[in-house]
């Protein structure tokens, strides 16, 4: 996963609530996962599922199909009368029952493993992965959302087997607040990629069991399209649930017949099919617990900037400003990258402003693409303030000579904000390479202004624990803090270094932790940093 710095660092009390996007948010690592496929900067979670026939290798596998279906299993055993259940990673407890049997749903979650964070829920990324496979097997966009909660331990049976009677099944998406219709069309939906395979059923697909013997749902198993549908209306497909030998288990059969093909016959039309199944796909990773409250969807960001560094230089009295700026330059937006002027204009704790120019990234092009033929240009600062001065906020100023020239000012907040009062020392903090006792050992120095300097208040690191759990692949996440104690290192005027060692489990060793420290005037924070930056050491 190549990471990008984008830790937040501002007053917490000051934060303002805001209908429109407002950085920092914390959706912000979600949405860069959504955003960047390929290109300069990308963070890998989708090279599994692009293209959409991808199978990493190993024969047999469509690991977009594999993230669909896990999606279905971990939801739809949601009770809707008592609020319990759905999209809430319960799977990772759930992989030997013998509805979920194959290694599909480990697979899974191993793939998912590293994205999780305080800001990525296991059942954060299991919906990510099924809109990621969508768009990327010809879809449409799957609007996403995000605060889903991770359960703690298995949630009851109840997925529907391909041998049910059509009432069994029936009964349990109602039970999951499904309708007759919405069922229907989810199982067309989720089968429109994908297959069965036969050593893990090799009743159903026939023949000698192989990774290679898979019968597919349809003739087009890579491609978002309603193949399925118009396969079975037209009784001449090979969907092995619907045109199996066995009548047992054709399940599909029984399912899209359940209304007389009503459903099936308005979803022959490709229109219909696309928009039928980004509704109920919605539906389904947006059904969890009633205690859980989603957030409102989760839309690409125009303009965002990555501070990469900002910490005392090596001259005492300076402090290094580095980072990137993001502009969205799809079609469509009226952005010409290769005329776009971007620039900030940075405002000092003392009122002074100053303009810093962002130059377009050499690397790669200095563009990220993403799915739905967006396209992302990169602009990257780097400079020097007065430690004693500070650093307050920054406006973005896009200037083009086919746009009018655009003052970016953070939804009128005050500017995208900058805090100077704890900074991470990320020169000087690194993580090791020697495993001892099960762990690894995260150095992790700071900076706090010395105006802020409180003997009896030292800056703490609330790092994120990653807990190995019995018979899951998914850890448990536990924030733990660490006092800081200050450091024997001559830091200058401006700031007073302090450093904490922390063990993390080296099996997880892939996390993040915040910076914070209590101050007169509230909460100040620098957050959401990955050990996986540090250097090592």
């Amino acid at each position: 996963m190549k990471l990008l710095q984008t830790a937040t660092l501002w007053w917490s009390f000051a934060a303002h609530a805001q209908a429109k996007y407002v950085w920092p948010a914390k959706s912000d690592f979600l949405e860069d996962l959504y955003a960047m496929q390929d290109g300069a900067i990308r963070f890998g979670f989708t090279d599994l599922v692009v293209p959409c026939g991808f199978n990493s290798g190993q024969v047999g596998r469509q690991l977009a199909a594999e993230w669909i279906r896990t999606v279905f299993h971990d939801t739809i055993t949601h009770d809707k009368a008592k609020g319990t259940g759905g999209l809430d990673a319960s799977i990772m407890f759930e992989t030997e029952r013998s509805e979920n049997n194959g290694a599909s749903f480990n697979h899974t979650l191993n793939e998912l493993h590293e994205f999780v964070s305080p800001r990525s829920s296991g059942a954060d990324m299991l919906a990510l992965s099924l809109v990621a496979s969508v768009a990327s097997c010809g879809g449409q966009k799957v609007p996403l959302r995000m605060g889903r909660v991770d359960a703690v331990k298995a949630g009851p049976s109840g997925v529907p087997k391909p041998e049910n009677k059509l009432r069994t099944a029936m009964s349990a998406f109602t039970k999951a607040g499904f309708t007759q219709q919405e069922m229907i069309a989810l199982v067309a939906c989720g089968h429109t990629v994908g297959g069965v395979h036969s050593t893990e059923n090799p009743g159903i697909a026939g023949g000698k069991p192989s990774p290679s013997n898979k019968p597919t749902f349809d003739r087009t198993p890579d491609d978002f399209d309603n193949a399925v549908v118009k396969e079975y209306l037209a009784s001449n497909g090979v969907n092995p649930l619907v045109f199996g030998r066995n009548e047992t288990t054709n399940s599909d059969k029984r399912i899209f017949g359940s209304d007389r093909n009503v459903t099936m016959t308005k979803m022959k039309d490709p229109r219909t099919f696309q928009s039928t199944c980004e509704s109920v796909f919605e539906r389904l990773i947006n059904t969890v617990p009633s205690s859980v409250k989603l957030s409102p969807p989760i839309e690409l960001v125009d303009v965002k900037p990555y501070i990469d560094k900002l910490e005392p230089a090596t001259k005492p009295s300076r402090v290094t400003f580095e980072g990137k700026i993001r502009v969205r330059t799809s079609p469509g937006t009226g952005r010409d990258p290769d005329t776009l002027q971007v620039s900030l204009n940075v405002l000092s704790r003392n009122g002074k402003r100053t303009t810093v120019k962002a130059t377009r990234m050499f690397m790669g092009g200095g563009q990220s693409f993403g799915f739905f033929s967006e396209v992302f240009t990169w602009y990257q600062f780097a400079t020097e303030f007065d430690a004693s001065a500070g650093l307050r906020a920054f406006d973005i100023h896009l200037k083009s000579v086919k746009a009018k020239e655009a003052i970016l000012d953070n939804q009128g907040t005050g500017g995208f904000p900058v805090q100077d009062g704890i900074l991470l020392v990320q020169s000087k903090s690194c993580q090791s390479s020697t495993v001892q006792n099960g762990n690894l050992t995260v150095t992790v120095e700071a900076a706090v202004r010395n105006d802020l300097v409180d003997k009896s208040n030292p800056p703490v690191v609330q790092m994120a624990h990653k807990i190995s759990q019995r018979g899951a692949v998914l850890p448990r996440i536990s924030i733990q803090p660490s006092n800081m104690v200050v450091t024997k290192t001559k830091a200058g005027p401006n700031y007073t270094h302090y450093v904490v060692k922390i063990g993390v489990n080296a099996q997880e060793e892939t996390t993040t932790f915040d910076l914070e420290l209590k101050t007169k005037k509230g909460l100040v924070k620098s957050e959401f940093h990955w050990t996986n930056r540090l250097s090592s050491c």
